[in-house]
């Protein structure tokens, strides 16, 4: 009984919480929550995806640093995530590509896109 008592009092204490995020395949541990819960698109308070603009790492340096996978990254709600997805493969296919609509959400994720490129090439900065 005691013996039971005194595991569960150390399993408790060394009990720490993490966080995943996704970056391509890899599926990472972290120790701090990268989500803030707040659509940077829409500003929508809600359950939010971390979306990549770019993957300019290797599974291996990620592994190493797992911070490495929050540069170039919006935090996005999923209807929002499905259409970064598509400007990101627009973006792919022709960089100097200029986008004309009326859409606010669009003219966002754009904004956003630049914002987090520029961002990523200075490295991951604590989202305040």
């Amino acid at each position: 009984m005691l013996r039971n008592i005194l595991e569960r009092l150390r399993n408790a204490l060394e009990y720490r919480p993490w966080y995943t995020l996704s970056y391509g395949k890899l599926k990472l541990k972290l120790s701090f929550n990268p989500r803030k819960g707040t659509c940077l698109a829409c500003g929508k308070k809600c359950w939010t995806n971390i979306h990549h603009w770019q993957y300019k790492y290797h599974y291996s340096e990620v592994r190493k640093q797992n911070r490495l996978a929050l540069n170039y990254t919006t935090e996005v709600c999923y209807p929002d995530h499905q259409l970064a997805e598509a400007v990101r493969r627009l973006f792919d296919i022709d960089e100097n590509i200029k986008l004309t609509t009326s859409n606010p959400i669009i003219k966002k994720l754009v904004e956003l896109r630049t914002r987090a490129i520029k961002d990523g090439e200075m490295g991951w900065k604590k989202r305040v």
